[in-house]
């Protein structure tokens, strides 16, 4: 599934001038997904862009050159580089989960709210020349995009749907995300709350005695995102993909 003609186009305008070129620059290998377009569609505040693609040293240069053209700063974890400059959006090239096609993208996300892609792609065109009957190939770039089937009706009726996503990730995650999303609005149902405990039960070592205070200490461990309100060492921007402490 595609999102609408409209709200391609609405987000696409929304998108800042140099994020749309640097998808007309890098055809299929770099993808705008997740937060921006929900956040878009639905109207509410933008906290940042997530830029995703198939390498990560080419994530890199992209990043190093968005850096230098906004005469930013850009820095790295072991989940994303973080271009910012104020007061512009801060951009994320994620950098933990890289992906080679649109559909492995979208599968990745923990929610449904989240599982929509925009790219760029080049298709070939021909253009007739003054001589009759001769044309010469030329190419265009148009921007496509891909959604899951349950994108529309769960943002429509403001609902997470867990997805279980199949990847490497920090278990208390998508925990934190549902409290960030009840704040927004959203609301959460029995079998997709249980789904988002089950990630965090996985994660605990019930071979120990499981008393309750234990089970509390390591939970909260899991349950690690950083505070877009918080500033750490100096760095004010927002990186919901950081782990903090050890695993």
């Amino acid at each position: 599934m595609e999102l609408t003609k409209s709200d391609l186009n609405f987000i696409l305008s929304r998108c800042p001038r140099d994020i749309i070129k640097l998808l007309r620059q890098n055809p299929k290998e770099l993808y705008i997904a997740g937060g921006f377009i929900r956040a878009t569609i639905a109207g509410e505040k933008i906290s940042d862009i997530d830029l995703f693609g198939k390498s990560a040293e080419r994530l890199l240069t992209i990043a190093k050159d968005l850096t230098l053209a906004r005469k930013g700063r850009f820095f790295t974890t072991e989940n994303a580089i973080t271009v910012l400059r104020h007061p512009r959006h801060p951009v994320q090239f994620i950098t933990r989960w890289l992906f080679a096609e649109p559909k492995a993208l979208i599968k990745s996300f923990d929610f449904t709210i989240c599982q929509a892609v925009i790219w760029a792609e080049e298709i070939k065109v021909s253009t007739i020349n003054t001589n009759p009957g001769e044309t010469t190939p030329e190419t265009k770039t148009i921007f496509k995009s891909m959604i899951s089937e349950s994108f529309y009706p769960d943002l429509a009726a403001k609902r997470l749907v867990y997805t279980s996503p199949v990847r490497e990730e920090a278990a208390g995650g998508s925990m934190m995300r549902v409290i960030k999303f009840i704040k927004k609005g959203y609301n959460i149902q029995a079998p997709s709350i249980a789904g988002v405990i089950a990630r965090i039960a996985a994660k605990l070592d019930f071979k120990r005695e499981p008393k309750e205070q234990w089970i509390k200490v390591v939970i909260t461990g899991l349950l690690r995102e950083v505070d877009p309100m918080i500033v750490v060492d100096g760095v004010d921007f927002l990186d919901e993909h950081e782990v903090i402490g050890n695993e």
